[in-house]
């Protein structure tokens, strides 16, 4: 998924990341030239919504007047920022989907129909009556977002982006740490010893708390991760000597499938998002839109306490999984 334009989206994926993760402040009333793309009403209170509702839930409504950086603007107005960045850019990706070509078949727009009614269905009466969202407004939006994404698939090749499993492994390994190279060789000789419990000794000896460690390849690792990926299951390296400290490393688990697994999809990500962003950015300087004024006219952030719909991205990436 495409950093930009799923950002709002993305924290199912990455976690309940912070408000300012995502560029862009409320701008109502900006007169930037560009074609004008108009969402209605309801489509931006049940996406500005379920952002609310989903930081609401986690830090009490009370985290809306409260400034959020060093200029005063509140968390409201950093969201409502965000979310206007999140409708321009999906206008964008649409613009750009109808420039290649590109249309969702019947067969996607029956799972957009799908998930229309199933998130619909699922919404309350608390939660229509604060988004005045009509199911056709929630399908429109919808098949917008899965375009978005279906754009992002298309203009990016697949094989060049490939991650192998070498680039994405991820190890375990227990380590001790030492001051002197004589206090660690003679903690190597009693980890070493037959039948010796190395974790034992590790917390016995290392001067460092932490003695496991989960370890990601990359291209520009330290001297002391290349060792640890040197090692094979269950070996133990010889004293090791890095920035004026001495290690001993034991390698536990020498290829964590799940967790290799999951970063080679971080990865894959990473590199669609910088492939795509090399097509995006030069389109979007020529393709600017802007939306219409006076959006948030009708959005109070401090109202509607019964609506608590959080799950419309969410629902979009469980389907796509």
């Amino acid at each position: 998924m495409w950093r930009r334009i799923l950002c709002l989206g993305l924290w199912v994926l990455i976690g309940t990341a912070g408000l300012t993760a995502c560029s862009g402040q409320a701008s109502s009333g900006q007169r930037s030239m560009g074609s004008v793309t108009e969402y209605t009403p309801g489509q931006i209170r049940m996406v500005a919504a379920t952002e609310r509702n989903r930081y609401q839930n986690i830090y009490t409504s009370q985290l809306w007047s409260v400034a959020a950086d060093r200029k005063g603007n509140t968390f409201e107005t950093l969201l409502k920022g965000q979310v206007e960045q999140f409708l321009k850019e999906l206008a964008v990706v649409n613009l750009l989907a109808e420039k290649n070509g590109i249309q969702l078949t019947s067969q996607e727009k029956d799972a957009v129909q799908n998930l229309t009614d199933e998130y619909y269905s699922g919404l309350t009466k608390g939660d229509l009556d604060y988004m005045k969202v009509s199911k056709d407004e929630v399908y429109d939006l919808y098949s917008k977002y899965y375009l978005a994404d279906k754009t992002v698939s298309q203009l990016t090749n697949e094989e060049d982006l490939e991650v192998s499993d070498a680039e994405a492994k991820v190890i375990h390994i227990q380590q001790i740490e030492t001051d002197t190279e004589e206090k660690a060789q003679e903690v190597y000789e009693k980890a070493t010893q037959e039948k010796a419990d190395f974790a034992a000794v590790a917390a016995k000896e290392s001067q460092n708390s932490q003695i496991e460690y989960e370890l990601e390849w990359s291209g520009d690792m330290t001297p002391l991760e290349q060792s640890a990926f040197s090692l094979e299951q269950d070996h133990i390296s010889k004293v090791i000597s890095y920035e004026g400290k001495y290690y001993i490393q034991k390698c536990t688990n020498a290829y964590d499938k799940d967790a290799t697994a999951a970063r080679k999809i971080k990865l894959l990500e990473e590199k669609k998002a910088r492939a795509f962003d090399q097509i995006y950015t030069p389109f979007s300087q020529t393709n600017p839109v802007r939306l219409k004024e006076g959006m948030w006219d009708e959005m109070d952030f401090s109202g509607g306490e019964e609506c608590t719909a959080d799950n419309f991205f969410q629902l979009y990436h469980t389907s796509r999984q």
